[in-house]
């Protein structure tokens, strides 16, 4: 709740900075013929806000993996390139005496203004992206995995770490019981740590019987606990009144990317096709 709160103080901060520090005037040159003065037309500002967001929030978080490189490229010229294009033609029909050349490289031009809104925007949704999940997450380092970015699950542990078959049975049941009766996956912030000294043993220990004797992984299991509980939870009359994120949130997820990447992960579908054709049919 608070990062969240201190995040949004910090996107009003930047807009507040932006508009303050640019010379716009908002009642004029909404399309200007003129070649690349050094301070953007309104319409170039506004644009930039739409690429950085819908980047930032939509197309970085759901596409930017190995697996969906593709549909992220797609997205990313229907996002960046497609208005350029609608801006010329328009341009083309508004303005009968304009060459080519001089329309593309135009004051307003998305691609090619001074400062540039697709090339700024870019930059600045993919460092925004990344600084905040590794603010959010700065001890998990990252590893790729099923297509993603995802944070690494286990700590390292020593060949000399072996569990035998009962210690690794008792070590499974106070960590089911934990998880099933406790639900101390709805903490956001649990960490490997806090729920092996939770039942008495070491990172190491528990690390072990999670990739070794389960075949799992820390994250994969805690996720699974929490993606089962957003079933649950959304389904109860009581909690209609809430959104698909806000139920997530209520079930241990950080965000709404790491939920909706844990979501597709086990599910195969997106949560909203989940509510629509899933849980409406039962």
């Amino acid at each position: 709740m608070i990062r969240g709160k201190i995040e949004i103080f910090f996107h009003i901060l930047f807009w507040v900075f932006m508009l303050a520090s640019i010379n716009i005037d908002w009642t004029s040159d909404w399309f200007d013929q003129k070649l690349r003065p050094n301070t953007p037309a309104p319409l170039s500002l506004i644009i930039f806000a739409v690429f950085f967001y819908v980047n930032a929030f939509v197309l970085i978080p759901k596409f930017f993996s190995l697996k969906s490189w593709k549909k992220y490229v797609g997205y990313a010229f229907l996002l960046f390139i497609l208005p350029e294009l609608i801006r010329i033609v328009i341009y083309k029909v508004a303005i009968l005496d304009t060459s080519f050349e001089r329309t593309l490289f135009s004051r307003d031009s998305f691609l090619f203004g001074t400062p540039s809104p697709f090339f700024f925007a870019l930059n600045i949704s993919f460092i925004y992206r990344f600084t905040k999940d590794w603010l959010l997450n700065k001890n998990r380092p990252l590893v790729i995995q099923e297509g993603h970015f995802q944070h690494k699950a286990s700590v390292p542990y020593e060949n000399t770490v072996l569990l035998s078959d009962e210690e690794a049975d008792k070590l499974e049941e106070a960590l089911m019981y934990q998880l099933e009766n406790e639900a101390l996956y709805l903490n956001p912030e649990l960490t490997l740590r806090e729920l092996a000294e939770t039942i008495g043993s070491t990172e190491k220990k528990v690390s072990y019987l999670l990739n070794q004797n389960l075949k799992i992984s820390y994250y994969e299991l805690i996720n699974k606990c929490r993606v089962e509980k957003f079933k649950t939870e959304i389904a109860k009359p009581e909690n209609k009144s809430l959104s698909i994120v806000g139920v997530a949130l209520n079930c241990g997820f950080s965000s709404k990317s790491s939920f909706y990447r844990a979501f597709k992960s086990q599910v195969s579908m997106s949560p909203a096709k989940y509510v629509r054709d899933v849980l409406k049919s039962q």
